[in-house]
């Protein structure tokens, strides 16, 4: 039986799309004289990748990157105040501890902007721990950061779920030994996740609370 939920942030828990956009069309007219992304395909990368990879890929060069990372980091300052929880998602935290579960947040954002961002939403008391870019010098697709927070959490792989928004996370997820639940609302389509090897894709926070507590056995679990 599940033990424990860790999920992702961005995408997943946290709506940050108007913020993170924000943040990075001011920070890379700066650096790089341009705005960035501009396209889907440079969308999908700021959304689905760690800045780790993401700020290397738009500046070109390792300077630039570095520059580029510390204009974000003030852009984002401001940029912040736009973030919003998605409908229903702080009410299913508290489901899911009301329940016993432990709650768990796997990230690549720093620790700085992770926990201003879960001040803002009213959600940092229903986290029992989370792994921030800091904490581990691996990222997803990597299980490291995934069974660092399972360490906190002193919670076996197989008595837990990885829940995300990207392909990339459940990689991490699967790689770490835990089951993986998808979530549509985020980066990805429903098609996307299952076919990423999701073993239950979730339309919304309701949906997500009643397959992660109500489905029985976690092998039973079925796309939604």
């Amino acid at each position: 039986m599940t033990d424990a939920v860790l999920f992702d942030w961005d995408g997943t828990l946290l709506d940050s799309r108007e913020a993170l956009l924000s943040a990075w069309h001011g920070a890379s007219e700066e650096v790089l004289g341009r705005r960035f992304p501009a396209t889907p395909g440079e969308e999908h990368v700021i959304f689905t990748q760690p800045g780790s990879r993401a700020f290397p890929y738009a500046a070109g060069d390792a300077e630039r990157a570095e520059r580029l990372a510390a204009a974000f980091q003030r852009e984002y300052e401001q940029s912040g105040r736009l973030v919003r929880p998605f409908p229903g998602v702080v009410e299913a935290l508290r489901r899911l501890r009301e329940a016993g579960l432990r709650v768990g947040v796997v990230t690549s954002k720093s620790r700085r902007r992770y926990e201003a961002d879960a001040e803002r939403i009213g959600v940092l008391e229903l986290v029992d721990a989370a792994v921030c870019q800091e904490d581990c010098p691996a990222h997803k697709p990597d299980p490291a950061p995934v069974l660092r927070a399972l360490e906190q959490l002193a919670v076996d792989p197989e008595a837990a779920v990885m829940v995300g928004d990207t392909p990339v996370d459940l990689a991490a997820g699967a790689a770490a030994g835990t089951e993986v639940v998808g979530v549509s609302w985020g980066a990805s389509e429903a098609r996307v996740l299952s076919e990423a090897g999701a073993g239950g894709v979730a339309g919304s926070a309701e949906e997500l609370v009643e397959l992660l507590l109500h489905s029985g056995c976690r092998s039973e679990m079925i796309a939604s």
